[in-house]
């Protein structure tokens, strides 16, 4: 039972030794960019893409809307003048017709044009809406592009600085598998809210352990200084 007993002691010593080793060349060694900044970068760039994808779809749809008003207008326009045309050729009619012989055909002429021009302010109200959804259009592509670009800017910065830190990860001289130890005793020291709490506990059990175990010490690493 004692020869066991002593065992775990060994094994004890060496665990807290250990240990203190890896805390002590955790905060000698440069610190490393922790796992979680880069993937909040990367999560933040693509959610700028995304973003970006639905403004420039809301960008073509507005557009598209306005070309659509344009051409709404251009047609408007069309008719409109076309229907002028008409009136002046029933005008021109009207001017070659004697008054005194066919009054009658004088009378159906003015109809005719009567009906053009009622046709024509009919169009002439659907122009002036139109032109209405027009600069509705134009504001809301505007608006649309102005998205877009910052958006865009937005994607570059936010690109180049996940480029930077991963130039810098690639140069880091830190020493990845033991950045978790540096980690999780940051976490440590926050938690018991007091500074160089680790520096001076390793301090303590590695005084502790060469003072309990110095035979031992002497066995296993005298040959060094000899």
């Amino acid at each position: 039972m004692k020869k066991l007993l002593r065992q775990l002691t060994k094994i004890t010593d060496l665990t807290i030794l250990f240990a203190a080793i890896f805390v002590f060349l955790a905060y000698i060694t440069p610190e490393g960019i922790p796992e979680s900044s880069i993937n909040n970068l990367r999560t933040n760039a693509q959610t700028i893409a995304s973003s970006l994808s639905s403004a420039e779809t809301q960008s073509a749809t507005a557009n598209t809307r306005l070309q659509e008003s344009n051409s709404i207008s251009s047609d408007l326009r069309s008719s409109i003048s076309e229907l002028e045309g008409a009136i002046i050729n029933l005008e021109a009619q009207v001017n070659l017709i004697d008054p005194a012989t066919d009054q009658t055909s004088i009378d159906e002429l003015g109809a005719e044009i009567n009906e053009l021009n009622a046709e024509i302010n009919e169009l002439n109200t659907g122009l002036t809406s139109n032109e209405s959804e027009i600069n509705i259009a134009q504001r809301a592509l505007q608006t649309a592009n102005n998205n877009v670009q910052s958006l865009r800017d937005n994607l570059r910065t936010a690109e180049q600085e996940v480029a930077d830190i991963e130039a810098e990860l690639e140069s880091s001289r830190a020493i990845s598998w033991i950045q978790p130890v540096r980690q999780n005793t940051d976490k440590l020291i926050n938690a018991a809210g007091f500074d160089g709490f680790i520096a001076g506990f390793a301090a303590l059990i590695f005084c502790l352990v060469v003072k309990r175990r110095r035979d031992w010490f002497n066995r296993m690493f005298g040959f060094y200084f000899k």
